[in-house]
Parts: structure tokens; sequence; C-alpha cells
């Protein structure tokens, strides 16, 4: 059942990808001004647009992210759009990590060693975070690779929902001139402190939690 409501929902998506083939293309070719003037004039179809765009980008990876942010800020201004640019890409994140994990897993998991997977599960949630926030490594593999790994889905979904609220916001500033698209030393220097900071959060958190089972279990 959940294979087949998979399947329902990508073929949704791509009927109303090749009834707005036109519109789809131009953002293929980048052409910002064109994409930006039919959206406007419909709040609804700009609303579905950014969110299939933004399924598209955490799928495949082939349209660049600043793209579909400059799209967004520029139709629903700074906060909006960043806000909405960041609730599609974790909705979506969400979809595509789910159909991995129901159509992929079992099969990989079959290959893969048990010391491996203890070790995903335990630090799942810094792999993705990491991932996010220092994007070496397209969208769409991130997605793809947690879901047929044994991350949880908690951890999966919170990483990316605080990664991409952290990237996201930077990248949002390009638009407006703010940063320059090759990101200088200040703003890696930023998310380089945002990380440690996290990081540092994040090893307490499991430390605390290992100690209270440890207390538990005496």
């Amino acid at each position: 059942m959940k294979k087949v409501l998979t399947i329902i929902g990508l073929l949704v998506i791509a009927i109303f990808i090749y009834s707005n083939a036109e519109l789809f293309t131009l953002v293929w070719k980048s052409d910002l001004d064109s994409v930006i003037g039919i959206l406007k004039e419909n709040l609804l179809l700009t609303f579905i647009v950014t969110f299939v765009l933004m399924f598209v980008q955490n799928s495949f990876t082939i349209i660049p992210l600043i793209l579909l942010l400059t799209i967004n800020v520029t139709i629903f201004g700074f906060i909006y759009g960043y806000l909405w640019s960041w609730f599609t890409s974790v909705v979506a994140s969400g979809f595509i990590f789910y159909a991995a994990r129901n159509w992929f897993q079992e099969l990989l998991l079959k290959r893969i060693g048990e010391k491996w997977q203890e070790s995903v599960v335990e630090h799942g949630f810094m792999y993705v975070f990491t991932g996010r926030i220092f994007p070496l490594i397209p969208t769409s593999l991130i997605n793809l690779a947690a879901g047929v790994s044994t991350v949880t889905f908690k951890d999966f979904l919170l990483a990316t929902a605080l990664g991409n609220l952290i990237y996201f916001f930077f990248l949002s500033l390009i638009p407006y001139g703010l940063l320059s698209v090759e990101m200088n030393q200040y703003t890696l220097a930023a998310l380089a402190l945002l990380f440690l900071l996290f990081f540092m959060i994040y090893k307490r958190a499991k430390k605390k939690k290992k100690l209270t089972l440890f207390r538990k279990n005496r």
C-alpha cells in the first residue's frame, strides 16, 4: 500500500510538470524574469510550482537551489520566501526519504554490515546535519542515502529542518546582494561556528541520554 501511494504521488507530480511544461522549461533555462512574471499573477500556482520545483531539486538536484530561493524571496519577500523555501525543502526531503526507505532499504541493508548500521543509528543526526550546512554532497544523495540507511526518520527530519534553517538563511541573502554566490570566509566561519555549537549540544544530549539509561539499568 505504501509503495502504491508513493507511485500515485509521483505520477501526480509528473502530470503537473507535463501540463506546465512551458513554465518548467523557463525555470530550466534560468529565465527568472519570465518565471516570476507568470507566477506573480496566480498565487495558488506559485505555491504549487515552487513546491514541485523543490521536490525535483530534492530528488535529482538538477535545479540550482539558489534559483529556487531567488524565486521565492522575490515573490514572497525575504521572511516568507525564506520560510516557504525551508518548509517545502523539509517536506520534499521527507517524501524522498520515505520513498527510498520503502523501495530500497531492505535490499541495501542485506549488503551492509551490522556494525556500520549501528554507527549510522547512533550518529545519524550529525551525518545528515553536517550534509545540510556543508552541502558538499548533493541534496538528493543525502535524502536517498539516509532513506536506505538505518537513520531514524525523526533524526533525519530534525537534522534536515535545523540544517536547512541555517543554510537557507545565508542563501536567501544572496538575491539581496548581501552575500555573493561564492560564500566568503566570514560566511564559512559563521557556518563552522554554528556547526560546532550544534555538535557540542548534540554530544551533551547523547551523553545525558546514555547516563540516564545507565542509571535506569543499575
